[in-house]
């Protein structure tokens, strides 16, 4: 909220009124309807400015949760046209879907060398010394990338933009800082997965409403800030599975102990896991988000 003051001074320019006639100052809003109005000569006037909860960056809608970062959540997934629909489903660190999620399909991948072990790209010194990460004396010799690289970030290539993948502590702050309410029912549809709302309290934080409970009252899907996350299930092979049941959403982030494996967010209705890792092959739904501007 910025608050601007602008002294009485100002309207100095204004005609002059005469003094037997009482001066009135009226506000108007942008469709001709007064929201403010006085005879009083004011000492300052004072305009708050609320910062919009919603937007859009290059064509997508985002929604702004209050989190401590400020960064903005995409209210749909890639390629998806509504917040309830499940969109398209990515291996991490490959930027087009296809039939089938394993490691023989799998873009960063040796064919030459027998499954994961051949990962050729986004290698961490993590120990793994049978992957071509690492030389025949056991020597790490692999690249050290653990967050993925524009070129190979879906969100970043699709939306354009200031789109970019979650990093695992953004979807951490999420799990943390909002308020989760499993729904089987949104936007009119029968489809599961958690309502994320802005906390209106430090207490709502981190609370996740499972299925069963009773959410809070004091917040209406209608009018406060939130975003849905359908629970997509992931694509193993060319089969969806848990689709309705689990949700699960990569992050940018490579598991540093385990060079074949990233993180992502993770959930079903009693458990919603923020740093949750799995194989990199595996075909995971993709929520974008936007980075605050720099100050």
């Amino acid at each position: 909220m910025k608050n601007l003051l602008l002294p009485i001074l100002a309207i100095a320019a204004l005609p002059l009124i005469p003094t037997d006639t009482a001066a009135q100052i009226s506000l108007y809003d942008t469709d001709g309807n007064v929201i403010f109005s006085s005879k009083e000569t004011p000492a300052y006037i004072d305009f708050n400015y609320n910062a919009p909860t919603k937007g859009e960056e290059n064509g997508h809608a985002w929604v702004d949760l209050g989190l401590p970062s400020g960064t903005l959540w995409a209210t749909c997934n890639i390629g998806a046209t509504n917040p309830e629909d499940y969109g398209d489903y990515y291996a991490w660190g490959e930027t087009q879907t296809k039939t089938s999620y394993d490691w023989t399909t799998y873009k960063w991948m040796d064919p030459a060398v027998n499954g994961w072990k051949g990962c050729t790209k986004y290698q961490a010194a993590d120990g793994q010394t049978d992957g071509v990460w690492y030389d025949s004396e056991g020597n790490f010799i692999g690249d050290g990338k653990t967050e993925l690289e524009t070129s190979d970030d879906v969100a970043s290539q699709t939306w354009g933009g200031k789109w970019q993948i979650p990093t695992t502590e953004m979807q951490q702050e999420l799990s943390s800082q909002c308020y989760w309410v499993w729904t089987t029912t949104y936007n009119g549809k029968s489809v599961n997965g958690y309502i994320v709302y802005k906390a209106k309290s430090d207490a709502d934080k981190g609370a996740k409403v499972t299925s069963g409970s009773s959410p809070s009252s004091d917040y209406d899907v209608a009018t406060d800030p939130h975003l849905f996350l359908p629970a997509a299930g992931g694509r193993y092979g060319s089969v969806l599975n848990d689709a309705g049941l689990d949700g699960y959403y990569w992050s940018r982030s490579l598991y540093p102990n385990y060079s074949i494996i990233a993180y992502g967010l993770n959930f079903r209705s009693g458990y919603v896991r923020d740093s949750s890792a799995d194989s990199r092959s595996h075909g995971f739904a993709v929520r974008p988000v936007v980075l605050p501007a720099a100050e």
